[in-house]
């Protein structure tokens, strides 16, 4: 039996293919959709923001929901009309820990409760579509207390600013998964989909010591590699 939410899904889909919902122009907002089909806002909320990972709609803030001209991928939806990326985040947890055999194995501290860790969960969105879920765990010895100043500062910054390291030293690993059902929710993507998760390690330049650690998920039709061109000696 269908979801009340695939049901709505289809029915934007009608409007779509006879013409109701014309390219560039908003489509009715969701207040309006939820009273008019009988449903509350979350399921037509659901609904449209599949279509939107689909490739038909795209949101621009403060002014709606648009049919966009052509299917497109989801990493062109979310750049703004400008051509600049509106990006925001959402902490989803913040702890000291001095526990936990995944934290200790990946930052290379001993169990003994000699040394601990923060670990920094958020999402982060552009133009308000999820494109990565962030888990981070920082050595104690390193960062000794961790504040909201923290919250919306990129790995880079962290190690930089936070970690006193004007020139860290990273490494990366990155394998294509099956998304869980936690992460799925929070990237608002099927359990099961195909995702990325990227995996980096930054280093002190001095003594190679590490620093922090990161596990990162994106959306497998979100993400893009880029590597800078250099010499090989």
């Amino acid at each position: 039996m269908a979801k009340k939410y695939e049901k709505i899904k289809e029915y934007l889909l009608e409007n779509i293919q006879n013409g109701t919902y014309i390219p560039d122009r908003p489509i009715p907002p969701e207040r309006e959709l939820a009273a008019m089909l009988g449903v509350n806002r979350m399921t037509i909320r659901r609904a449209v923001e599949e279509l939107m990972y689909d490739g038909y709609f795209i949101r621009r803030k403060g002014s709606g929901t648009y049919l966009t001209k052509e299917k497109v991928r989801k990493d062109e939806l979310i750049r703004r009309e400008d051509g600049t990326e509106e990006d925001s985040i959402r902490l989803l947890d913040c702890r000291y820990c001095r526990e936990g055999s995944y934290g200790f194995r990946m930052l290379g501290l001993a169990e003994d409760g000699s040394c601990g860790y923060w670990r920094l969960r958020r999402a982060r969105y552009l133009h308000m579509i999820p494109y990565a879920y962030e888990d981070i765990y920082m050595r104690e010895d390193v960062f000794p207390q961790v504040d909201e100043s923290f919250y919306t500062l990129g790995l880079h910054e962290l190690v930089q600013q936070k970690g006193g390291e004007p020139h860290p030293m990273r490494q990366q690993q990155v394998e294509a998964l099956l998304c869980l059902k936690t992460t799925a929710d929070i990237l608002n993507v099927k359990e099961g989909s195909p995702i990325l998760q990227i995996k980096t390690w930054f280093y002190r330049e001095k003594d190679d010591g590490l620093m922090l650690y990161s596990r990162s998920y994106h959306p497998g039709d979100s993400y893009s590699f880029r590597t800078r061109k250099v010499s090989i000696k």
